[in-house]
């Protein structure tokens, strides 16, 4: 369309409505009236085209009325227009798309901060919590040496102390190593020279105490934590948090019984007079021992918690309850005599020659005398619970071991009542000791026994292993160094 179609394209109805549509599109927001806009130039697009037919002369005047001459330039410019918004519009549609893999990988890499800041307030916590542990152990410790020096102090301004004797200091030897669990209990064949530990793992293992100080066979059998053992004869009896009783043949180390013996675990066991005594919640069970068999013969009544500790001295039974210890005669097992202690449950019991002993809940150990059940003492020192006693007697004198919940045996001196030693070289609570040959061995909750000599035993020991090494029959093996 020429110049003068330009001119006249003022009179033009329609191009002067597309006009006013355009400006009108461009006077408002985008995206606000922008669709309407459109939608009107779609509907001037589809009214059709111009239908003019004639020469020269009649297309000039046809001009200066024609509705769609003006239009087409309009909507060239108007395509234009959509085709650059296109564009733009894909351009922001690839930024867009961008900023979301950023923001993702943004995000990818907030959670990792996230995680990585939680494990290392994890493996902040766990070191404040052990380095928590540490203090309140060294502080424990601390304790126990103060109590310590005290005693000393005393002793040697009451002039007990006297000369230091090597002779009365006792050794740690050496440390028994297997038990996947904490030690329960221990047991001690002095004439094959075994000592048999329970654990938590379930088993039993056979230690050997003379030659090899290995484990000789592990017994498996039980499907709770081995809580009590005891020897009669060449029988092991075995008491388990399972409540039953198995007995074993030292012989040979095999299973030869099963015997269901409480509906509750069986905390202790002792033999005496051919008899077994075993010990759970509020009863103690007694049983006649006929070859590998064992015959219910009478329960005893009248317990007032777990009986935790159970001893056979001559012909008595001493069981140890809730701030309760009855004395039982094994002949007609009625009850004779019941002693009250402090300090919660009885957890061991002793029975050196002329006293009675128990170890409590609450880290206290009473003494009693055994001719007149009067009690004479109350022996402190220790700072947790007073889990097993054992006695070393010799003609000159008594001692009287205490192992506790604090990880210290203590050693004493039953003529004067005092402490003589601690020994701490457990890692863990120490919960058993037995007695064979002026030894002791103890066991804990670091899954090992260990062995604790006498020092004069213990040269008697070297020598007599020095005169072997010289004959050439000395032993191949030998236990762990401490």
């Amino acid at each position: 369309m020429g110049t003068r179609g330009t001119e006249r394209s003022g009179s033009c109805g329609w191009l002067g409505k597309a006009r006013a549509e355009n400006e009108c599109m461009r006077g408002h927001e985008p995206g606000k009236d922008l669709g309407e806009g459109f939608q009107q130039l779609a509907e001037l697009r589809a009214e059709g085209r111009c239908t003019f037919i004639g020469n020269q002369d009649t297309y000039e005047t046809h001009l200066e009325t024609c509705r769609f001459e003006g239009l087409k330039e309009f909507l060239q410019q108007t395509d234009d227009r959509f085709h650059e918004m296109h564009v733009a519009l894909a351009q922001k549609d690839q930024e867009i798309a961008f900023l979301r893999s950023m923001l993702g990988k943004l995000s990818e890499k907030i959670d990792q901060l996230e995680k990585s800041l939680e494990l290392k307030f994890d493996v902040l916590d766990e070191n404040q919590s052990k380095l928590s542990e540490d203090l309140m152990e060294f502080r424990r410790d601390a304790s126990m040496l103060n109590d310590e020096l005290s005693h000393i102090n005393a002793r040697l301004n009451m002039g007990i102390l006297g000369s230091y004797d090597p002779q009365q200091i006792f050794k740690c030897k050496g440390t028994f190593v297997g038990h996947q669990g904490p030690v329960w209990c221990l047991c001690v064949y002095s004439m094959g020279d075994l000592l048999f530990s329970g654990s938590s793992d379930k088993t039993i293992k056979v230690w050997d105490t003379c030659t090899t100080y290995k484990c000789q066979k592990t017994l498996e059998g039980h499907d709770g934590i081995v809580l009590a053992l005891c020897i009669q004869g060449c029988k092991l009896y075995s008491g388990s948090a399972d409540c039953t009783i198995i007995v074993w043949d030292i012989q040979n180390l095999q299973k030869v019984n099963t015997i269901r013996a409480h509906d509750n675990p069986v905390c202790t066991l002792v033999s005496s007079h051919n008899m077994l005594f075993s010990g759970s919640l509020k009863a103690i069970k007694v049983w006649d021992i006929v070859g590998t068999e064992l015959k219910l013969k009478k329960e005893l009544t009248g317990l007032n918690h777990w009986v935790r500790a159970l001893v056979a001295a001559q012909s008595y039974l001493y069981s140890g309850s809730y701030q309760t210890i009855k004395i039982w005669d094994i002949r007609t097992l009625d009850c004779i005599h019941v002693l009250q202690t402090s300090g919660g449950s009885v957890y061991s019991i002793a029975v050196p020659n002329h006293h009675i002993v128990c170890g409590t809940y609450e880290n206290l150990i009473h003494v009693w005398d055994i001719e007149s059940k009067e009690q004479v003492r109350t022996l402190t020192g220790h700072v947790g619970t007073v889990y097993a006693l054992a006695v070393i007697s010799t003609p000159d004198q008594t001692k009287v071991f205490s192992a506790s919940y604090d990880r210290s045996l203590r050693v004493w001196s039953m003529d004067n009542m005092i402490c003589t030693q601690t020994l701490l070289r457990h890692q863990g609570s120490v919960t058993a000791l037995a007695v064979s040959r002026g030894r002791l061995f103890s066991g804990a909750v670091d899954s090992t026994v260990k062995t604790v000599y006498k020092f004069d035993y213990f040269l008697i020991e070297i020598k007599a292993a020095q005169t072997v090494a010289l004959s050439g029959d000395g032993p191949q093996g030998e236990e762990e160094a401490t």
